[in-house]
């Protein structure tokens, strides 16, 4: 990252030390990571958007150098927003713009429907894994495979399954290298955080499903950013479309589940599009009547082609 990058522990309200980075000034932007990443995931936004940013990327707690909690009752989805407020504190940032990237796009949603005051706009990217109630019991059962797996083998072994799965392989075809050092920097990830990690905070936390009358009175700016070929994400980005009044779903063709890494300024030139019209107060509220069906809704009228 970029040498003006500054680097600062903050502790949390039960005493676990993350590790936070700040770079460039202007309008504040927070960036977290999903359970495969980490700080290091943002780099490439980082160093374009911090000419005129104030760019902040949070090590979730599992994750080095942050610290590691032994105790798995120290993770869950309800601590991970705690973290970020704990952050937006330390800085004082009355509210910021926050990017969150799958683990992290939930951890965004959730900030934003009990912090709305913390939160100038949300771009959610690849959120929703395990929500989908058609899948949600193999994913609930997944993350209990996966802790045993990083137990059992290391994170070297599981990352480099995780990184062949069906939405990463994209990354593979679209930059190898890139491919290779997200292969690399998991496999440099503590087993016991990541074990703690999709046990306790993606295991346990509710299906984004579940949560529509609470999203349907989200008055937060939202984008929702999902690859067309990450089938994990793609029926709970239209959901969120479809419920949250001030939402918008951009759709990436031929992506997968890291855009970030995927095209770094395809998916940061998304970052400064959207928060721009949010600074400028130009982002809208969805107009009812684009909920209909038909043109016409009369009795034996036909709709019009179009």
């Amino acid at each position: 990252m970029d040498a003006a990058e500054q680097r600062r522990t903050v502790v949390t309200t039960d005493g676990v030390r993350l590790a936070v980075a700040e770079t460039g000034r202007g309008a504040p932007v927070v960036f977290l990571h999903e359970y495969a990443g980490d700080q290091r995931s943002w780099a490439g936004q980082v160093a374009d958007l911090a000419a005129d940013h104030r760019c902040v990327t949070i090590a979730a707690r599992g994750y080095l150098p942050s610290e590691v909690p032994a105790d798995p009752a120290a993770y869950s989805w309800e601590r991970a927003v705690d973290d970020v407020v704990a952050v937006l504190d330390a800085l004082g940032l009355e509210s910021a713009h926050v990017v969150g990237l799958s683990m992290g796009g939930y951890t965004a949603l959730q900030l934003g429907l009990r912090h709305r005051d913390r939160v100038r706009s949300i771009l959610a990217a690849s959120v929703g894994s395990g929500s989908d109630p058609a899948t949600r019991p193999a994913y609930l059962a997944e993350t209990e495979i996966v802790a045993a797996e990083l137990r059992a083998r290391g994170a070297d072994f599981v990352g480099r399954r995780m990184a062949e799965g069906p939405s990463r392989v994209q990354l593979r075809a679209a930059d190898p290298a890139a491919w290779d050092e997200m292969v690399a920097q998991f496999a440099e990830h503590s087993v016991e955080g990541l074990a703690n990690t999709i046990v306790e905070v993606q295991g346990r936390r509710p299906s984004l499903h579940d949560l529509v009358d609470d999203l349907a009175r989200l008055p937060v700016p939202l984008l929702v950013v999902v690859g067309d070929e990450d089938e994990a994400c793609l029926s709970t980005g239209l959901l969120l479309k479809r419920t949250v009044p001030a939402c918008g779903l951009a759709v990436l063709p031929n992506s997968g589940h890291v855009p970030n890494l995927e095209d770094p300024r395809r998916f940061t030139d998304l970052v400064r599009w959207f928060q721009g019209l949010v600074q400028a107060g130009a982002w809208p509220e969805r107009d009812p009547r684009s909920r209909a069906v038909l043109q016409f809704d009369l009795e034996g009228t036909e709709s019009l082609a179009g």
